[in-house]
Formats: C-alpha cells, structure tokens, sequence
C-alpha cells in the first residue's frame, strides 16, 4: 500500500527497490490562453548542496540527451516525424522526462511528467536528486500573458515514486498548500544517507519560476 506523505515526512525507500519512476502530476484551466506549460527540472546534488556538472541539470533545454524510446526498444519521433529524444544526467542515472509528455491533447487540464531514476548507477558523488516544476514565460517578452500565471492557478499536484519494475507505487505527496503568488515548486527529493536512499516530500515554492530554483542549485553555471 502507497504511503501519502505531507510536507516534510521522509520515507525510506527498500534497498531492492533501485530502479524508479518519479511521477509529477497537476490540473490546470484547459481553456487557458495561452495555454500553460508546466516542465519538470531535476537537480542532482553533490555534498556542496550544488550540481557539479552541467548535465547534472536534468531539464527540457539540456544538450546531453539520448533518444526517447518505446517499450519496445523502438524509437519515438513527433508528430513531423522527427526523433524524440531524452535529457539524462551525467552518470546516466537520471532520465528526463519525453518533450511534451504532459500536453494536454485531450483539453482536460491534466500533465504529468515521469522520471526514471535507476539508484544503481547513481554517481558516489551525488548525494540528492531534487524534483522541481515551474511554470514557463518568455522573459524576454514584457507583453507575454503567462507572467500572470502561478501555481495559485494548479490544482491537484502531486508527486509519487514508482516501482518502476511493477508500477506500483511506494509514496505519494500531495501538494495543498498555497502557492498563489509562485511560478516554481520544489516538489520532492530523493537522498542518500549512507548507503540507504529516502524521499523527502518538501513543497519548497519559489516566487519566479525556474531561475531562483537554478540561483540556488546551479550557481556557478549561471
């Protein structure tokens, strides 16, 4: 039976359990315009609290990737027939989530984005994989209407881990807190303490999205 955690609990995750899906999922207004564009950001974390290496952003933008493939082993491609590819973190532990795997084809409000976190290949050097959602905008555009969007607007969040072998799921967080003036939400963590792994359900907001998640994880890289 999941275990549904609240803000702060930790659960430890059984040393058999190495490989995982992390899911994050949300409801937002499907008749939006424009529509919101909600992207899942994994940080892995050395002892400094810092990533060590580029790659070890896992996110949308990254440039070291691998292509996205069915359950098949086949490869996925776009609706213009391009292939589709993967962000994965340096030591190869950490897969992104597919491009656009939450868009909303079916106008119900509903993403998810899935990670795939295999622990037996996890970098000694890393000490903590931080799962983060925020809400993209165009910076550069001052006239871009979703700068008025936040999190006060996202309903249902959550994040729960997965055997990723059986699908059942281990732990589940609801995120009900208020984040009404935030466009970024630390939703969960995954830390190592020895050789035991835990998760760590934390609802850490973060006033403007993505950037001040990356100030303070990915310094030395901005």
């Amino acid at each position: 039976m999941a275990i549904n955690l609240i803000k702060g609990q930790r659960v430890e995750i059984e040393s058999s359990l190495s490989r995982l899906v992390v899911e994050m999922g949300w409801k937002v207004n499907p008749n939006a315009e424009p529509p919101y564009d909600l992207d899942a950001s994994i940080f892995l974390l050395g002892n400094s609290g810092q990533i060590e290496h580029e790659a070890d952003f896992v996110f949308y933008g990254s440039s070291n990737r691998i292509p996205a493939l069915d359950e098949h082993g086949n490869q996925l491609y776009d609706r213009d027939g391009n292939p589709i590819t993967r962000p994965i973190s340096l030591d190869k532990s950490t897969l992104g989530s597919i491009d656009d795997i939450g868009e909303d084809e079916d106008d119900t409000g509903e993403g998810n984005e899935e990670i795939e976190v295999d622990l037996t290949k996890t970098s000694d050097s890393v000490k903590e994989i931080l799962f983060t959602v925020s809400i993209y905008w165009d910076p550069s555009n001052s006239n871009d209407p979703r700068r008025k969007y936040n999190f006060g607007q996202v309903r249902d969040a959550f994040i729960q881990i997965k055997n990723a072998v059986t699908g059942d799921v281990i732990c589940r967080y609801d995120l009900d807190e208020d984040f009404s003036t935030d466009k970024g939400v630390e939703f969960g963590r995954l830390y190592r303490r020895g050789s035991e792994w835990k998760f760590q359900a934390v609802g850490e907001a973060h006033a403007d999205g993505l950037e001040p998640i990356c100030r303070k994880y990915a310094s030395k890289f901005m």
